[in-house]
């Protein structure tokens, strides 16, 4: 009795074991190393896997082999991890049982070196097949291509992928398929999201108001797509919040990730009707990107100048104003809140060359909230967004 004790004793040890490698690795690549989306990459979770099953191997070297099964319980540590996916669950399973084989005395030499030198061909195999990039800064700052532009690459080997939708078929509320394929010659506004995803939730008033700006437009498909992994909560947030547009979730979020290169979600898409896409974070931006299929094209073949914000704003910091319509009398009004206030002078000549010279029909104003004191003034920051249509900007 008292032996069996002890070999289910370590049988748990073994599979809690795991979580050493995972908590400090997971500190030094997020404070020490700082690795850029160290979750995306597959040979982190092929080190967790292999030095944690093989920390498991040494408490269990005594371990009658036929209890040695209950120790794959660990890998079930990958699923919140979402590293549970074909073809890397293979990789798990390959790296945990020849890190178990390497601590148990009955395989010779020869067995346990042809497996060491197998898995470290895999393993090196698959250390650069993925970029590897070191943060700079906390916060990873990008162009309006999503280029890191305050983070180093250390190596990259991966060819330039193809800016072509991938193959890539998803599940709507009825359980049938839809392959993102089928919708030729439209264009795309994809949405990545999770009923768990905290800012997702937050984001979807801006979200619904695009797809009503262009509700007419029949040529302009959007499409949400969950990641989340409880299908019947997907459905019910669907169902009670009624969302327009296509809804449909992922039949495997770790793949979906991969595809689309999906750090983190929210995350948006916006597919050409000739199946090229571009990733767009931001949604204000898809006003501009679906309203004009040339500067779309442009876009995502990064036709235009690379532009780093370096003292990126915070849009909170401001109020936004009702678009307005410009006129030949060169005074414009801005509304907040009801109330209508005269620009200074010098805003008001700007913006009537912006008429004049661009043909600026519509023009909205961020104003600061927080005024700068100069004297015996109060300057507020303003900030400028035209358009030849009227829009409605929604705070991000």
């Amino acid at each position: 009795m008292k032996k069996t004790l002890i070999t289910i004793s370590k049988i748990i040890l073994g599979i809690l074991s795991i979580i050493i490698p995972f908590k400090v690795l997971v500190y030094l690549v997020t404070d020490v190393i700082q690795i850029h989306n160290y979750s995306q990459l597959k040979w982190f979770a092929l080190l967790i896997c292999s030095l944690g099953f093989y920390i498991s191997g040494l408490i269990n070297r005594k371990t009658p082999l036929k209890f040695i099964p209950f120790i794959y319980i660990s890998l079930l540590l990958f699923i919140p991890l979402r590293c549970f996916y074909f073809p890397l669950i293979y990789f798990l399973f390959l790296f945990a049982t020849i890190s178990l084989l390497l601590t148990r005395k009955e395989f010779s030499s020869k067995i346990k070196w042809a497996s060491l030198i197998l898995m470290s061909g895999v393993f090196i195999y698959l250390l650069f097949s993925q970029p590897l990039i070191i943060r700079k800064e906390k916060v990873i700052k990008n162009d309006q291509y999503g280029n890191i532009t305050n983070g180093k690459t250390i190596w990259d080997f991966s060819e330039k992928k193809s800016n072509l939708l991938p193959e890539s078929i998803f599940l709507d509320i009825n359980n049938k398929s839809l392959n993102l394929k089928s919708l030729k010659n439209k264009t795309l506004y994809i949405s990545f999201w999770a009923t768990w995803c905290g800012p997702c939730r937050k984001e979807k008033p801006a979200l619904e108001k695009l797809k009503k700006h262009f509700k007419n437009k029949t040529d302009i498909v959007f499409i949400d797509i969950s990641v989340d992994g409880n299908k019947e909560k997907w459905k019910k947030f669907i169902e009670s919040n009624k969302p327009s547009g296509t809804q449909l979730i992922s039949k495997n979020d770790g793949k979906t990730r991969e595809l689309f290169e999906l750090p983190g979600i929210p995350a948006h898409i916006v597919v050409n009707s000739k199946g090229e896409f571009v990733k767009a974070r931001v949604i204000q931006r898809a006003y501009k990107l679906l309203s004009d299929s040339i500067y779309l094209d442009k876009f995502i073949n990064r036709e235009f100048p690379i532009t780093v914000n370096k003292n990126k704003m915070n849009i909170e910091d401001y109020r936004a104003t009702k678009y307005v319509k410009l006129d030949s009398t060169k005074t414009t009004y801005y509304t907040i809140n009801g109330k209508s206030r005269l620009l200074a002078p010098q805003i008001n000549a700007y913006l009537d060359s912006l008429r004049i010279i661009k043909k600026v029909s519509f023009v909205n104003l961020l104003i600061e909230k927080k005024p700068i004191p100069n004297k015996d003034t109060i300057i507020y920051k303003t900030l400028v967004v035209t358009s030849k249509t009227e829009l409605t900007l929604t705070k991000e």
